[in-house]
This record gives C-alpha cells, structure tokens and sequence, in this order.
C-alpha cells in the first residue's frame, strides 16, 4: 500500500489547504482588514503581527508613499492585522508543501507518469501567479476588481490542486468504481463545463458586489431591498450599482434555472443508475439554493444599515463550494471516461 505522504492525498490536503486560504480570505473582508498589512510580504515591515498604533504611526511617517485609504491617521487593532498575518502565513505554508508535491510528482514520474508532474508544474505556476495578484492587491489598496481577480486565481489554484489528485489518484492505484464515469452525452458533458464557467463568472461578480459600495444598490430589508429591487421588480437601470447588482440576481435565477435543467437530464440519461453525475448535480443544486437564501437573508438583515460580516463570508464560500461540486464533476467525466465511450 502506498504510504499517504506519497500518494493522491497530498493534493487533495493542500486543496484543503487552498480553500482555508479562501476562507481566511473572506475572513479579511468582513474584519475590516484588507488593508491592515500596507507592505508584502512583510507587515508593517515586520514579520509579525503584534503592531501597536505607535508603531503603526511611525511606520507612516517613514513610508507616505504607502498610506492606504482610510488616511495615515487610521490604526489597525492587532486582531485586523492578525487576520492578514495568517491569510499569508497559510499561503507561505502552501507554497513549502506545494514544491514537496510538486517534487514527489518527479520522483514518481516512472510509477505514475509524466502527466501528473506536467499537471503539478501548471499548478505550481497558478500558485505563484496568485501570490502576485495578492501582491498587487495590497499594493491597490484592496480594489475590488482585484479582489475579484485574487479570487478567480484562488478557484483556479484549487481546481488545478484536484485536478493533480484525481490525475495521480487514476495512474497510481485507479479510481474507485463509484467515482467512475462509464458512458456520457457529449451535450450534457459539454453543459457541465459551460456550467462551471457560468457559476465562476457568478462568484467574481458578487466578489466584486462586496467589497464596492454597490452592494446595497438595490436598498436593503425585506422585499424592497430583497426580493425586490429598489421596491420593484424592474427597478430604473441608470446607476452602474444597480446595474450590478441587479444582474448578478437575475444571473443567479437563471442559473438556478439551468442548474435544475441539467439535473433532469442527467436523471434522464442515467435513469436509475447511481451515477456520480447525477449525485454530483444534485449536490450542487441543492447546495446553490442554500445560497440563494443566504444572499437574500444578507440584504434582508442589513435593514439598519449595517451588513453581517459572517452571512458575507458564508455565501461567499457556499458558492464556492457550488464552483468545486460542478468542477470536480467536470474533472471525475473528462478523467474516468475514454473518449470513445462519449456518445453524440
């Protein structure tokens, strides 16, 4: 048997590894501290995080150049700043366990193939290209479409980290029968992949709504700010708020929609087999209309104004959760499946 420090879970774990750093991601957002380390990779030119305000203020006065939005005067209490410490001190720890998988691939290469080490080569590079984007995050002082962008490389990082796992999983010991995908239309294996597109696009728009001052563009409490929008169902689309916000709703009914389509084409093209597609979208349409109520109840409970931080984070990582049930999906169909068993 092949020991696990050697084997698929070394991928799997750092994907887990990768979606804390997603959490802790939004964990930043929703403490107020996107901007709490003003420097990267040090914080405050430190590598710590236990920064008092003093400090904090001399640190300004020597680096002007780098005062972020809320103004020289502003201080970060350490609990903020801890928050983006931890965020980078995960993604340090990824990076170590990173460049052993990525090494243990090569080492394997005559057991496993060289598939699996190209594969780990691209994921790697992702890794580094999403260490960059945080860099220009911080150094853009948290803009949201770099918000959104950090995302989208997070979700791209992670994917490509299961793709290795399913990939070294099949070469060194073959999938589980259950994670098997014997036959499929290539229509409803096409949807899948339009699908997974469809619901990140999804993501990177309400990643963008958070951290903007669009996300109460369509007011706030119950039926006027939700599930209306400025007290109508077709509210005037003259502001780019509300724009955006609008869209991203219809965008999710309609998804919703399509969600719902594919899981009765996969109950007909399976019928009762116990199929890992079937099993698979259903999950993932269950799981999606868990976070249409999480997103309806995050602009009904800001009736006073104020938005809830951890009802942010929640949908933004049940999403999340809907993006990597469609994209495994995807991986299980085009990993498990010989293309001369896809069916027109």
């Amino acid at each position: 048997m092949t020991p696990w420090y050697r084997s698929h879970l070394i991928p799997f774990g750092l994907a887990l590894i990768a979606f804390l750093i997603i959490t802790t991601g939004g964990w930043i957002r929703i403490s107020g501290a996107g901007e709490s380390c003003p420097d990267w990779p040090t914080c405050f030119g430190t590598w710590g995080f236990d920064i008092t305000p003093e400090e904090q203020g001399e640190w300004w006065e020597e680096n002007p150049d780098e005062v972020d939005s809320r103004g020289g005067n502003h201080r970060y209490t350490t609990y903020q700043i801890f928050t983006e410490w931890a965020h980078r001190g995960l993604v340090g720890i990824v990076g170590i366990l990173v460049a052993y998988s990525h090494y243990t691939a090569w080492s394997l290469r005559d057991q496993i193939g060289n598939k699996v080490y190209r594969i780990h080569f691209v994921s790697s590079v992702f890794l580094i290209m999403q260490a960059v984007l945080g860099y220009v995050t911080v150094d853009l002082d948290n803009e949201p479409w770099t918000v959104s962008l950090h995302l989208f490389m997070a979700l791209i990082f992670t994917v490509s980290l299961l793709t290795v796992g399913f990939v070294w999983w099949e070469k060194q010991e073959g999938l589980p029968d259950k994670l098997c995908v014997d036959k499929i239309s290539e229509k409803l294996a096409k949807y899948i992949w339009y699908m997974c597109i469809i619901v990140l696009a999804q993501l990177m728009i309400g990643a963008y709504l958070s951290t903007s001052y669009h996300r109460a563009a369509c007011d706030v409490g119950f039926y006027k700010g939700w599930p209306l929008c400025q007290s109508s169902i077709l509210p005037t689309l003259e502001q780019f708020g509300i724009i955006l916000n609008y869209g991203h709703r219809v965008s999710a009914v309609i998804v919703g929609g399509l969600l719902l389509y594919l899981e009765r084409e996969a109950n007909k093209e399976f019928k009762s087999s116990k199929s890992i597609v079937k099993t698979m979208l259903k999950t993932a349409g269950i799981i999606y209309f868990v976070n249409i109520i999480l997103g309806g109840l995050y602009v009904v409970t800001a009736a006073d104004g104020s938005f809830l931080g951890w009802l942010s984070l929640m949908h933004l990582l049940v999403g999340v959760c809907v993006f990597l049930t469609l994209a495994t999906t995807h991986l299980l169909i085009n990993i498990s499946i010989k293309e001369k068993n896809v069916t027109n």
